[in-house]
């Protein structure tokens, strides 16, 4: 079977999780085909979608895979570069090829607006969130909160995230996104049980495992340092992770859930999570169990 990687040209920022997923492949015995978003060449005519690839000077490959293996989109410049790299996947999938996580699910559950959104309106708790472009409207929510986290909509690892405990200070910040053209999006700060929070990985629609991390401050993020430990969850957590996964419609994602004297609360569900420090903690070989569940999907 050959089995797609999909991802932009450029740097990858998480080399080892490619490395990983390479490797598995490879010790299945099925062949792996990078497929770089940048550069794929789409031709449309009636009734056909032919998928090609650059791979040296005016030289062109057809795509030929039995499945793929979503893995990111890039850095992403304009709307319209990132529109083009979308459709380009959606294409993939046009032609009857299993795309994990769907093209569909990764771009709902890769916002973290709109993923809370689905999952708010299904009835998990989350934390108390606001997103606006004004920045009068973003001050006058701030005032509600005694504490809260400003972040961007499409971040990773951490970076680019606030917390502040004055609506004043905030304003600043608020102010520094709308000159950006980008969206103010906020939430409630949350006390966490025993300073870190969790991550349960769920892979088609069972929890594989889970870990805790600590960070050297108020973040988590093992990208900023936070430190996993193996963890064992309870069985509301497993179900609060497997729901998530549920209503999100993602073959595989990393939930991340905070436990607070309220309950939990689910922070969010990665559709592109990095796993390095899970394997670490937990001694768990994530690519395996994922390709394993692609190769599975895929001779459907």
């Amino acid at each position: 079977m050959k089995i797609g990687l999909i991802r932009p040209f450029e740097i990858d920022y998480n080399p080892q999780d490619i490395s990983d997923l390479e490797h598995a492949v490879k010790s299945m015995n099925h062949q792996i085909v990078n497929v770089y978003v940048d550069k794929l060449g789409i031709t449309l005519d009636k009734g056909s979608i032919d998928i090609t690839q650059i791979v040296e000077r005016n030289k062109l490959e057809r795509i030929d895979i039995d499945g793929a293996f979503l893995r990111h989109l890039g850095m992403i410049k304009d709307y319209e570069q990132f529109g083009s790299r979308l459709w380009s996947v959606r294409a993939l999938e046009q032609k009857g090829i299993f795309v994990m996580n769907s093209l569909n699910s990764w771009l709902v559950a890769s916002d973290k607006f709109a993923e809370l959104a689905v999952l708010a309106k299904s009835g998990l708790q989350v934390p108390k969130t606001f997103i606006s472009e004004d920045l009068f409207a973003a001050h006058s929510a701030a005032k509600s909160m005694r504490e809260m986290v400003i972040k961007p909509l499409r971040g990773a690892m951490g970076l680019g995230i606030f917390k502040i405990n004055d609506p004043d200070i905030a304003a600043n910040v608020f102010s520094y996104f709308t000159n950006m053209s980008k969206p103010i999006y906020m939430q409630e700060y949350l006390e966490k049980k025993k300073g870190g929070d969790y991550r349960v990985v769920v892979v088609g629609g069972r929890v594989i495992g889970a870990e805790f991390r600590k960070g050297l401050d108020w973040k988590s993020n093992v990208a900023q340092g936070g430190i996993p430990s193996k963890a064992r969850v309870d069985d509301e957590m497993k179900e609060l992770a497997l729901k998530a996964a549920e209503v999100l419609k993602l073959d595989y994602a990393g939930v991340d859930i905070a436990e607070t004297k309220d309950g939990y609360y689910i922070l969010e569900a990665n559709p592109t999570m990095s796993w390095q420090g899970f394997r670490k903690a937990t001694g768990i070989d994530v690519a395996e169990v994922l390709i394993k569940h692609l190769v599975s999907k895929a001779r459907r």
